[in-house]
């Protein structure tokens, strides 16, 4: 099911827009109004801090929210969708989360931490109603203060899937950078309405602008493409016209945030490409995670010496430029054959869940072939709980049919043991 960030906020934040893109956003500006008196709570000092970096609202600073920040579809602050009296405009009401706040920048409208978060801790909540809508209204709660703004295509994302559109609330002010501080965590999912958490990547200070890349969930910009990125990291791509537009090391680098509705579409579209989901197959026995750029295989369970681990079935390939989009657990990468295939002699095989096993010169497992493409995966010896699993790269022959491993890769192993060989040619 999608996976979608909140997106499309005012992406002349980090973009040279168009001109009439400026002039929606200034009509945007000038329609925003207060229905409700609201006083500052916040202390001086974190007004302060806050201003520093963006312009908070006067009307929206500080305010209180819920007690508990953030609800999803169905509870009593959902963002419900009306037509806004005196207007033929659709319109949704929301209540802004604890720790946010709708400010202004140098650019136009943004969101920022008005508390701070750790790296993982969930930001807020949100539910987000699909529709036809080009132009539409949102009313956002904020204590006694609720605040109506005008939004369009700039803070709404056309539906991967369908010919709607996503119609963002207070998280379509939220802008793109290609390093982004939070990602979106799936959840539920229907025609009418989309569910989901947004967490930090990484830890949030007070001030500080909350920022998403906007290629996770967009496979093309539909009224907000960012021709000239200036959202100024190490990383900027650039500019921002969607997953689709992307070289493929770009998407591989941004794959294990990309929302699944959109990698299927990228699947879809490109030739010699797979998708493979391993979400709820997994054996029991394993799990497999990723440390910074690779994954690796750990024991889900502590494994006695000789124990069978799986049974496994390999995929047989023929086309050296053959792919696969591999999803695991919440996460999605690429598999590709200079990487995660073995080579023999006239075809190549793919492992599938285990083709990101780690070496190891004195490996805690064995792979037995039992034709030419089903085999078993028996511990050395015991294998303890959350322990890496790993395998001899160069070992990996089948003996059942005689098809000896191919070496077409070379690296330096960093194994540590004490047999450790150094340069690996597998």
């Amino acid at each position: 099911m999608p996976s979608v960030l909140a997106c499309s906020g005012l992406a002349a934040s980090v973009a040279k827009v168009t001109s009439a893109q400026e002039s929606s956003h200034a009509q945007c500006a000038e329609t925003a109004s207060s229905d409700a008196e609201s006083s500052s709570s916040e202390p001086p000092d974190l007004v302060a801090l806050v201003r520093n970096k963006c312009a908070l609202f006067d009307d929206s600073a500080g305010a209180d929210c819920d007690a508990e920040g953030t609800k999803r579809c169905g509870s009593d602050v959902d963002s419900i969708a009306s037509t806004s009296p005196g207007s033929s405009l659709l319109c949704i009401d929301c209540e802004l989360p604890d720790g946010l706040a709708v400010a202004n920048n140098c650019y136009g409208r943004c969101l920022v931490a008005t508390l701070p978060f750790k790296e993982g801790q969930r930001v807020y909540s949100q539910c987000t109603t699909r529709g036809s809508a080009v132009e539409y209204l949102i009313r956002v709660k904020q204590g006694a203060s609720v605040m109506t703004y005008s939004m369009d295509t700039v803070n709404s994302v056309k539906d991967v899937n369908s010919d709607l559109r996503q119609l963002y609330t207070f998280d379509g002010f939220m802008n793109h950078s290609c390093e982004p501080n939070v990602l979106s965590i799936d959840g539920d999912d229907s025609p009418e309405n989309l569910s989901y958490d947004m967490v930090a990547m990484r830890d949030i200070d007070i001030g500080e602008e909350i920022l998403v890349d906007y290629a996770t969930f967009e496979y093309e910009c539909d009224g907000h493409q960012i021709e000239k990125c200036l959202c100024g990291s190490s990383k900027c791509r650039g500019n921002m016209r969607g997953f689709k537009h992307l070289t493929l090391d770009e998407k591989i680098e941004i794959m294990p945030h990309a929302d699944f509705a959109l990698l299927e579409k990228f699947v879809a579209e490109t030739r010699n490409l797979s998708f493979v989901d391993y979400t709820h197959c997994l054996p029991g026995s394993i799990d497999v995670v990723q440390h910074g750029d690779e994954w690796e295989m750990v024991a889900a369970k502590p494994i006695r010496a000789g124990e069978l681990l799986f049974r496994n079935t390999s995929t047989v390939v023929t086309d050296e430029d053959f792919k696969f989009v591999v999803r695991l657990r919440d996460q999605a990468t690429l598999a590709v054959a200079g990487k995660h295939f073995l080579h023999r002699e006239g075809y190549m095989e793919f492992l599938g869940f285990d083709s990101f096993m780690q070496h190891s010169c004195d490996p805690n497992v064995v792979q037995t072939y039992v034709s030419m493409t089903d085999y078993e995966i028996h511990a050395r010896r015991s294998i303890k709980l959350g322990e890496t699993i790993t395998c001899d790269y160069t070992a990996l022959h089948n003996l059942f049919t005689g098809a000896k491993l191919v070496p077409v890769m070379s690296f330096t192993c960093g194994c540590g043991s004490d047999c450790c060989r150094g340069e690996i040619h597998c």
